[in-house]
């Protein structure tokens, strides 16, 4: 046990004294971590720019439903809306003259309102219809005859009707540039929009109605939720890359070969350099919670089984990085496979962003990495307070424990450095 906590006091110096080993452990997680919470932190109060030009007016002035459309645009706190000129090329209105990042325009056309009513009214006349075919089929033993063949001559007369009506349909026009990775949302938000007026043209009401609730009572913003995984994607790469490159400067430097010659044994020497990452990925841990209390107002707080994890996860990984530093002998080499590890994994396995926005094929990869887990675990005790949904991380990363320290310990070969 001395031998375990001078090892452990050793490597603590060491890394303390290495301005490299500090900023890549602590200082880069916090400038990535600063990024990525004023990326995220700003998403849930985007908009997105978009400019309408209406064409369609009477007596000089826009018809009725042009101007509700454009003020039911103007509405949605998503859309930032600007008018064109209707007198211009939509097309060649020019970037010049947005003051949005991405150049998007609606084009409402001639005719809108007139087309609108006449729709409105054929589809009106259409259900009529329907509705007095089915009450034939379903109820016309029971309908007296003078009262059926009033309804047939109805329905006779609205088929005649809707003969003089002009079936065509309204369109809107979207244009949008080749480039511009916001139009699928923004064309989401107009499709919603005119469903609405969709819904209006016929006088339908509402049948089903929704109501809104959030899973998570507190009062959480988006770095809370993105937390956990960016503290568990640094942990990992302490872990893989951070010990697989000290272990090879270890190598390097010949103080391997030195500690070897001492009564020191090597199951001493990586438990210490284990416990040392741990106690790395807790300081890590605290200090990203409190920068992002500090300037993004997180809520979040890890309590005794989130820690519990963060120990589990951090064994697991600095053990994977004893792994590769002890299997591969080669200093370059080994560096290299710790990046070639630790990186895909870090960007594959979700922690970054929500899984569901990675193609099928590619979450499969993510659900057969260690990382997925452990900040799977972590978003689901630290945010949810969903203890059960932690058992399989706490499983898992148990026996990885075991299997890593174990293979750490087989393939560091104490006495030939």
């Amino acid at each position: 046990m001395r031998d375990i906590w001078h090892i452990f006091k050793a490597v603590t110096k060491n890394w303390f004294r290495s301005k490299s080993g500090v900023f890549f452990s602590l200082l880069f997680p916090i400038m990535l971590l600063l990024i990525f919470g004023s990326v995220m932190g700003g998403m849930a109060d985007s908009s997105y720019g978009l400019h309408v030009q209406n064409r369609d007016f009477q007596n000089g002035r826009p018809t009725q439903l042009s101007r509700a459309l454009v003020d039911a645009l103007r509405s949605v706190d998503a859309l930032n809306v600007e008018n064109v000129p209707r007198n211009v090329d939509p097309t060649a209105y020019g970037e010049e003259s947005s003051s949005f990042s991405s150049y998007r325009v609606l084009v409402i056309p001639e005719g809108f309102q007139e087309k609108v009513q006449t729709k409105g009214i054929r589809v009106g006349i259409d259900v009529t219809l329907t509705t007095f075919s089915r009450l034939e089929n379903y109820f016309g033993s029971y309908i007296p005859e003078n009262r059926g063949n009033e309804m047939e001559k109805g329905m006779e007369i609205l088929e005649n009707a809707k003969g003089f009506l002009p079936d065509e349909n309204v369109s809107l026009k979207f244009y949008r540039g080749e480039g511009d990775q916001s139009a699928p949302i923004v064309g989401s938000i107009i499709r919603s929009v005119v469903g609405s007026f969709n819904e209006r043209s016929i006088g339908a009401s509402q049948v089903i109605g929704m109501e809104y609730g959030d899973l998570v009572q507190e009062d959480l913003g988006a770095i809370d939720y993105y937390l956990p995984g960016l503290i568990a994607a640094f942990i990992m790469a302490n872990g893989i890359m951070g010990v697989t490159s000290n272990i090879s400067e270890f190598n390097r430097n010949g103080v391997i070969k030195r500690l070897a010659a001492t009564s020191l044994d090597k199951k001493s020497w990586i438990i210490g350099n284990i416990l040392n990452q741990a106690v790395l990925a807790f300081i890590l841990t605290l200090v990203m919670i409190a920068t992002s209390w500090v300037i993004f107002g997180v809520e979040v707080v890890p309590g005794f089984y989130s820690v519990l994890l963060i120990f589990l996860g951090s064994t697991v990984f600095s053990s994977m990085g004893i792994t590769l530093g002890g299997f591969i002998k080669d200093v370059e080499a080994a560096n290299a496979a710790g990046n070639a590890v630790g990186f895909p994994m870090m960007f594959l396995s979700g922690a970054f962003w929500p899984l569901e926005t990675m193609p099928g094929f590619m979450q499969t990869v993510a659900k057969a990495l260690p990382l997925y887990y452990f900040h799977d675990g972590l978003r689901n005790i630290m945010i949810y307070g969903r203890l059960n949904e932690a058992f399989i991380p706490f499983v898992l990363f148990g026996i990885l424990t075991i299997a890593f320290v174990a293979i750490a310990v087989k393939v560091t070969k104490w006495k030939e450095f």
